[in-house]
């Protein structure tokens, strides 16, 4: 006999996966059954609990589908700080001696779902003498996931709609828990733990990858590639002095402003709104002149990387609007700025340079930065989104470092926080990027040195202003799926930092 979960959510969705994993379901049904009212048959339902924990594990039996509505992720605006509930354990305690309690970033996620706000879980052969309980259980659950994620749940022995998209474990996706057997005991053994014990070991779930039967949809970024020229012949510029070349094309953008309203407007009461969305996407600036923190066009070098030769230096320009989306209006405003930007001398300080964009004829370089590829690595430093360490933790580590012969333990744990904040700024800026792509970062590695010919090392590129604030790396990040271009990552991702480049293109 089936058995389906219907989970019925009210406010949407802030897990960081979706859809939500069969181990948040599990979890939110052990806390329904260790509420008050589950006292008198308790037996009945941990042996419920039990036979559901080892589907997909146990001969005869097969992991839960999931089907579930469309969901969209909305980029995080705010953040929250929750407790760190291991501030009494001494090897994981942080130190605020002040306040008694220590306080964790945590990410604020969203996902719009769409109508009917629902997820079903199917597991196709749950004997029915089980139904009963289970749906006794899950009708008293009023959450799933986190706290806020509230919902209404039912059980019953029918299938999950057809019309909705279908999740089933394959061999690439999306990682999701799913609990296995034992986690019954293990959720036991969590809630019932006093933050004083040891903590308890990190078992009862396992990961399993799930992919979906919807075709995802294409991401289309208007982009286009502008070469460089001086009488008649290819000019070349440095890559690690960046703003010598983006400087000038920012300002050339802010020169055609007035050109570009002119001909999208087509009568006087819509050139105000007109004016303010063309500043918006041209330049990142509102009606005060000050920058916006949405997506807008994003001006990017492109070394020279492809062919026998690879020198690393500056030919040609991206530029790209990842804020674009479906607005018809913003993609008609890049495309006559392409046509307006071809044959316009870029200037220095008011002075003529006399290099000339013109319209790249090798559609090469503008098909590898647009394809899809799980490997990207940089060809222009990321530049970290905020201080890896405080200056306290910075004079730490150097004293760590004086004294590594003396005490190996202690400079070995400042290096591994060291690395372990560092990972965690570079995973947040790739997240950024990929927000509207359904994909999980498998890997990530950092360096200093370039991970492509031709890259120069990451500390030889000029930063000035908010950008020599923090450190530059070079990156190689994995998805567990193709992920479309043009990416770029990082503090300066639209003036030609964090530039990413295809390293397996998936042809």
């Amino acid at each position: 006999m089936s058995l389906a979960i219907r989970v019925q959510l009210l406010a949407g969705y802030s897990g960081r996966e979706w859809p939500p994993s069969p181990a948040r379901l599990f979890k939110a049904l052990v806390a329904s059954a260790r509420a008050g009212w589950a006292h008198d048959n308790r037996e009945t339902i941990d042996e419920s609990l039990r036979v559901l924990e080892q589907q997909g594990w146990h001969e005869g039996t097969r992991l839960p589908e999931i089907v579930v509505s469309r969901a969209t992720l909305r980029p995080p605006r705010q953040r929250r700080f929750i407790p760190n509930n291991s501030k009494n354990w001494p090897t994981e305690r942080k130190l605020n001696p002040v306040k008694g309690i220590d306080l964790d970033e945590e990410p604020m996620v969203r996902w719009d779902v769409e109508a009917p706000h629902t997820v079903w879980y199917w597991w196709p052969s749950v004997e029915a003498a089980y139904v009963p309980t289970l749906r006794e259980v899950s009708r008293r659950v009023f959450s799933v996931g986190k706290g806020e994620d509230f919902a209404v749940l039912d059980a019953t022995d029918a299938e999950p709609p057809t019309s909705a998209v279908h999740w089933q474990p394959s061999a690439t996706g999306a990682s999701l828990e799913v609990p296995e057997a034992g986690c019954l005991d293990v959720c036991d053994a969590v809630f019932a733990r006093d933050l004083n014990d040891l903590p308890a070991p990190a078992a009862g779930v396992r990961a399993v990858t799930y992919a979906s039967d919807a075709v995802a949809p294409s991401r289309e970024v208007p982009t286009f590639v502008l070469g460089l020229w001086r009488n008649g012949k290819r000019c070349s510029w440095d890559a690690r002095l960046l703003r010598q070349v983006v400087g000038p094309v920012r300002h050339l953008l802010d020169e055609i402003r007035d050109e570009v309203v002119d001909v999208l407007t087509k009568s006087p009461s819509e050139r105000p709104a007109m004016e303010a969305l063309v500043r918006r996407v041209l330049v990142g600036h509102d009606e005060s002149n000050k920058p916006i923190t949405e997506p807008h066009l994003a001006i990017l070098p492109v070394p020279s990387v492809l062919g026998p030769y690879p020198d690393g230096r500056v030919r040609r320009i991206a530029l790209a609007d990842f804020g674009s989306g479906d607005d018809p209006n913003r993609r008609a405003i890049i495309e006559v700025a392409q046509v307006l930007l071809h044959g316009r001398e870029l200037c220095d300080n008011g002075r003529a340079t006399g290099v000339v964009l013109d319209t790249e004829p090798d559609v090469q370089w503008l098909r590898t930065l647009t394809r899809s590829s799980r490997t990207w690595a940089t060809v222009t430093p990321l530049v970290q989104a905020a201080k890896e360490l405080t200056s306290v933790e910075w004079k730490r580590l150097v004293e760590a470092r004086r004294n590594a012969e003396r005490e190996p333990a202690k400079a070995a744990a400042r290096e591994l926080h060291l690395r372990k904040r560092r990972f965690e700024l570079v995973e947040r800026s790739v997240r950024q990027a990929i927000t509207e792509q359904e994909a999980s970062i498998e890997s990530i590695e950092f360096a200093s040195g370039g991970p492509i010919a031709g890259v120069h090392v990451a500390t030889q590129y000029r930063a000035s202003g908010y950008l020599g604030e923090t450190p530059k790396l070079h990156v190689r990040v994995t998805f567990d799926r193709p992920i479309a271009g043009p990416l770029a990552i990082g503090r300066g991702r639209h003036v030609g930092f964090g530039v990413l480049w295809p390293v397996d293109p998936d042809t």
